[in-house]
């Protein structure tokens, strides 16, 4: 597209609508899993399952001092359980979702072990 004139604004909302998922993929024959189904409903993502997890439990690190105790036991005990779960990843992404789940959990852990110390 070189030498093609867009408009100031074009490049930013491409990728703003592209983030947000109102583009649809570029060649329908190699939409993802994640894009509807001719049928008309979306399937999940493969990850949807373990992320969904990952996200209910390190989404409320912010809050780690209000948590009730029983739900912070709850939240070491989920975080521990999502961990296997997470070895099916590429070595990558393993490696990142294993750093911020360790991080969220020994938050967790550590707030309890306050606590009881307390």
């Amino acid at each position: 597209m070189r030498g093609a004139a867009l408009p100031a604004g074009a490049p930013a909302a491409l990728l703003l609508a592209a983030l947000v998922g109102l583009a649809g993929p570029a060649d329908p024959a190699r939409a993802t899993p994640a894009d509807p189904a001719p049928g008309g409903a979306a399937q999940p993502a493969p990850e949807a399952s373990w992320r969904a997890e990952f996200d209910a439990i390190c989404g409320r690190t912010q809050d780690a001092m209000a948590i009730p105790t029983a739900e912070l036991r709850a939240l070491v005990e989920r975080a521990d359980a999502l961990l296997p779960r997470l070895a099916a990843l590429e070595p990558t992404q393993r490696r990142v979702f294993e750093t911020r789940l360790r991080a969220c959990r020994n938050l967790y852990r550590f707030m309890l072990d306050t606590r009881e110390a307390g």
